[in-house]
């Protein structure tokens, strides 16, 4: 074999494996997110279920175990002051 089709042959083995190792961080960041979304959902239905008083023996979802819902998870964070529904313009 010579040595420019050895040359060709790991480029195209280090193409194929970048392709791969690609593929496969894609997956990883997908359930990343599908995590992220159950841990969202289960530490949203925990917080209103000690909202209403249900009893820890009878509650549902899970809590803030890692301490990342109000930083990670949309809705978790408190409500800001609420803005005017019209503006009024000086000129």
């Amino acid at each position: 074999m010579s040595k420019q089709a050895t040359k060709l042959l790991w480029a195209a083995f280090l193409f194929v494996a970048l392709v791969v190792m690609g593929q496969l961080s894609k997956g990883e960041a997908q359930e990343q997110a599908d995590w992220l979304i159950s841990y969202c959902t289960d530490a949203a239905v925990w917080q209103a279920e000690e909202a209403r008083g249900v009893p820890l023996s009878e509650r549902t979802g899970q809590p803030d175990y890692r301490g990342i819902a109000e930083e990670q998870c949309p809705g978790m964070r408190p409500a800001g002051p609420a803005q005017p529904a019209y503006q009024l313009v000086q000129f």
